[in-house]
């Protein structure tokens, strides 16, 4: 029930969800390093005063010298005066500001939890008991539309100033399941001097049933791959609240068909009550299924539940030896983009020539497959089983990428490379594959991890293929293209793709250590053009080679 006091802030709240926000405000809580690249970007782009730059600029070089929130504060300041506005007691108080909730996936059976802290203290005080007002907000909604919010409750806080931290507990009772984003304003009397959001999804029982499901799949012997697809939603709403994944592009990928969300969890636990009464039942709808569907395995080393997807042929007979592909999905995609993509061209391929094909995710959507992790230049750390050198950094600093102090990123493109071996693993276990027929075939970022997993475990592989994807600049020479000369590989790129001078000189170099590449450079071709195009043409060049 929403307070009389508390009326006016949902009005306000209605109201800002319809305007237009700066490129550059408190409310977003940017984390440190992207409000020093906005602060830089804004210095170039302002059409503040030479004197206001100058000062910004100096607050902008100054917090390179400091640490913590100070760090913050000052860059704040700087962003403050560039939009052209006052730095005063309000605004130190608003960007000093961020907001963390409990559940980012929020069932709405319990109540949704939030904490608001200040990263650095402040000047200012209240004239008034400050309240702290909550409300939910619809996101995505056209300006023409009516507002849609619902108000959580006004908060008292005590104290005159904002505490250390504050938080606050709001019943979620009556909220469907969808996508908002949760609104938080730091009411002073009646004037609001801060605000802050955060995206939520709610999703009724996605963790107060997760207990009775566990119960209900402890009593089916067997069929743990289908179990894992079961449990996934309800993993990955634990994995979500805990800070692993967010629920953004990042974590999630761009989706080649827009979505209102990242992932939608209240489809994903309607799939999984379709599975398990299914399993109930005695049928396991997904084990050498046919079709298109997506399955999941946990990760042990990541301590993470991976999806994947896998097409198999309608026309398969059930006994037959498949052939297999494995495609690795570039930069920013996820394991679905090139099933999505190009009404569905991948999936069709397939079937009108007999392959399973499946895609993984590679741990998150800025997989390198391994690729960034060597120094082409160095045996050791392109063998199986080998390490990097130490010499170069951690996974070798003269690589793609290079992780010289950067061990989170090192141990992500590990996962990566693991990611996509451990599904090839889980597939060629579960359905009848000849080993004489497994593909490999990347695209972007994917075919740069074709080349590094084409080299490194060429026993694996009947054929290659990569596209707009060229060896980097640090790598071309020193490449062990030996490794390739009992591969025959298909190397594809448009003409008016920027790849396409990397990828010619990559061809070039292959030539001149004796291999003899199939190259085909497409005229107009650009990057994203280039996968549908080239598809087909993969498949029959993967037709012609067996081991």
């Amino acid at each position: 029930m929403v307070f009389k006091e508390f009326a006016c802030l949902v009005a306000v709240a209605a109201a800002l969800q319809a305007q237009e926000q700066a490129p550059v405000h408190a409310e977003q809580q940017l984390q440190t390093e992207a409000m020093a690249t906005a602060a830089r970007n804004l210095a170039r782009t302002s059409k503040a005063s030479d004197d206001v730059k100058a000062r910004a600029s100096k607050l902008i070089e100054e917090s390179g010298a400091v640490q913590g929130g100070e760090v913050r504060r000052k860059l704040a300041n700087a962003i403050t005066l560039l939009n052209g506005e006052a730095w005063n007691d309000k605004a130190e108080l608003a960007w000093s500001l961020a907001m963390k909730v409990d559940t980012e996936v929020a069932d709405a059976a319990m109540p949704l939890i939030a904490r608001i802290s200040p990263a650095y203290s402040t000047p200012f005080k209240a004239a008034h008991a400050l309240k702290v007002g909550a409300v939910l907000l619809t996101p995505g909604r056209k300006t023409s539309d009516p507002p849609s919010s619902k108000g959580l409750g006004a908060y008292p806080v005590a104290a005159g100033s904002f505490p250390s931290e504050f938080g606050f507990a709001a019943s979620l009772e009556g909220v469907g399941d969808g996508a908002y984003s949760l609104r938080a304003e730091i009411v002073d009397g009646d004037q609001v001097v801060a605000s802050l959001a955060r995206p939520i999804q709610v999703v009724g029982g996605i963790i107060s049933g997760r207990a009775v499901l566990e119960r209900r799949l402890a009593k089916i012997q067997g069929h743990e791959s289908t179990k894992d697809t079961i449990r996934y939603p309800y993993v990955l709403a634990t994995t979500v609240n805990t800070g692993r994944r967010h629920l953004n592009e990042a974590d999630f990928g761009i989706p080649f068909d827009p979505h209102p969300v990242p992932y939608d969890f209240a489809a994903a636990m309607k799939q999984s009550a379709a599975l398990l009464k299914a399993l109930e039942s005695g049928k396991d709808l997904l084990w050498r299924a046919k079709g298109d569907h997506a399955r999941h395995y946990w990760f042990e080393e990541a301590h993470e539940m991976m999806p994947y997807r896998v097409y198999v042929p309608q026309k398969w007979d059930g006994k037959s030896k498949l052939p297999m592909v494995l495609v690795l999905h570039g930069a920013t995609r996820d394991e679905n983009f090139y099933f999505d993509r190009d009404g569905g061209i991948l999936a069709r391929q397939a079937e009108q020539q007999g392959f399973l094909v499946v895609c993984p995710l590679g741990f998150r959507p800025s997989a390198d497959w391994g690729s960034a992790q060597v120094a082409f230049g160095n045996p050791a750390a392109v063998a199986p089983g080998r390490g990097a050198n130490p010499a170069n950094g951690a996974g070798g600093g003269r690589g793609r990428g290079g992780f010289a102090g950067n061990p989170a990123r090192a141990t992500e493109n590990e996962w990566s490379e693991k990611d996509g071996l451990n599904v090839l693993d889980l597939v060629s276990k579960e359905y009848p594959i000849n080993t004489s027929r497994i593909y490999l075939f990347g695209h972007s970022r994917g075919g740069a991890g074709a080349w590094y997993l084409g080299q490194k475990y060429p026993e694996k592989w009947a054929a290659m293929a990569n596209s707009a994807a060229g060896i980097s600049a640090n790598g071309y020479r020193s490449f062990p293209y030996d490794r390739l000369k009992n591969l025959p590989f298909m190397i594809v790129c448009g003409d008016k793709d920027p790849a396409v001078t990397a990828t010619r000189i990559s061809v070039d170099l292959a030539k001149e250590h004796g291999l003899d590449p199939h190259y085909w450079e497409v005229k107009d071709a650009t990057h994203e053009s280039i996968v549908a195009i080239e598809e087909p043409r993969v498949f029959d060049f993967f037709e012609k080679y067996w081991r």
